[in-house]
């Protein structure tokens, strides 16, 4: 099942794929803006999230 993301839910990085990732792992943030390819932008840091290839939790949905 996919998880839909909307603009004001509270996630949690699971695991950034990304290779520069490391300290992004254990983040917690705030979808502030989805891109028109569905990267997932917040307040989590400057790198973007990708549904499906990285992993992340919803906390709190908004």
């Amino acid at each position: 099942m996919r998880q839909e993301y909307h603009i004001g839910d509270r996630i949690r990085i699971d695991d950034l794929k990304d290779i520069r990732s490391g300290d992004y792992n254990g983040r917690t943030g705030t979808i502030e803006y989805i891109d028109s390819i569905g990267q997932l932008h917040g307040t989590w840091g400057g790198l973007a999230l990708i549904p499906g290839i990285d992993d992340l939790s919803v906390i709190k949905n908004s």
